[in-house]
């Protein structure tokens, strides 16, 4: 019992040397990159496979999508903020809404996007050298955040007064 509990033990062992040993030269690790292979133990996938996440911030629920291309990964961060509301329910929020898009363009990395059904998205899509590591993630949420707070907080005193 003994012997068969020591083997097990020393598979275990080798594996997490192995992948000590390719974490080393595949530093830093992107998102998803760290896997459970089939044969259970973890594994670290090159390139790193597509990640999906949500977080929520400035009461707004975003969506995080990394993607892994040839020369890097691209970062795609978005939230729906509201929708545009219509002439007849109040042609002044319409308008005062509207100022504050056309205020918003050509912001550096924040997009505001208006979709089918009026309905207005906050977008960034980021290509990143490399992989997408978890502190590049986060550098990149909290620039669109900040980036778009002053504008996200016209637009709610413009829907709700």
């Amino acid at each position: 019992m003994s012997d068969t509990v020591d083997a097990e033990l020393a598979v275990k062992l080798d594996a997490i040397q192995s992948l000590a040993e390719v974490a080393r030269t595949a530093l830093p690790l992107g998102l998803n990159a760290i896997f459970r292979g089939p044969d259970g133990l973890l594994a670290i996938s090159k390139p790193p496979r597509p990640a999906r996440m949500k977080f929520f911030a400035e009461d707004l629920s975003f969506n995080v999508a990394v993607s892994p291309e040839d020369a890097g990964s691209v970062c795609q961060i978005w939230a729906e903020v509201a929708y545009i509301p219509y002439t007849v329910e109040s042609a002044d929020r319409r308008r005062g809404v509207l100022a504050v898009l056309r205020a918003a363009e050509g912001l550096p990395h924040a997009r505001f996007v208006i979709e089918d059904g009026q309905k207005i998205l906050l977008v960034a899509d980021t290509p990143i050298e490399g992989h997408v590591t978890p502190e590049r993630l986060i550098y990149e949420a909290v620039l669109l955040i900040q980036e778009a707070r002053p504008y996200l907080r016209l637009l709610a005193e413009e829907m709700w007064g």
